[in-house]
């Protein structure tokens, strides 16, 4: 797996940037970059399971593995979802990804808001290297648009 890093700052509280990420309308509109349509089921919460689906019912499901409220959330991605049912064979079963989001204050004000997470295939990270730097100046708008 490889380990992939993203940052941000963002001229707003870390309350309001946590709100904005973790929203299900504003994660609507921030996740865009991924997939339009881009949506999750479930709880933010510890233990729980979320689903991150797109309109097509692709995408992937994750454990919530440690919730601090505005400061850490992490994720343990351990499968993927295909025509919205679980791939049996998913990679993920095997060898679970993970994602970590970290929240803390900007030089100056503000947020930082950095990404951590990893991936399991060369095209999959491709990919991720070219949206998340879209999809982290999306949520720096929603977050500086209303604070």
């Amino acid at each position: 797996m490889k380990d992939l890093q993203f940052g941000i700052d963002i001229a707003a509280p870390v309350a309001r940037v946590w709100d904005c990420m973790f929203d299900p309308t504003a994660y609507r509109d921030w996740t865009r970059a991924f997939a339009e349509g881009s949506y999750f089921e479930g709880s933010w919460e510890a233990g729980r399971r979320l689903r991150f689906l797109d309109p097509q019912g692709f995408g992937m499901e994750a454990v919530v593995d440690e919730h601090r409220r505005h400061e850490r959330l992490s994720l343990r991605l351990v499968g993927e979802i295909k025509d919205g049912r679980p791939l049996p064979d998913s990679r993920l079963h095997r060898s679970p990804a993970h994602e970590r989001y970290e929240f803390s204050a900007a030089p100056g004000g503000g947020t930082r808001l950095a990404i951590h997470l990893q991936s399991w295939d060369d095209a999959f990270t491709d990919f991720l290297q070219t949206t998340w730097p879209r999809a982290l100046l999306r949520l720096k708008a929603l977050a500086e648009s209303t604070h």
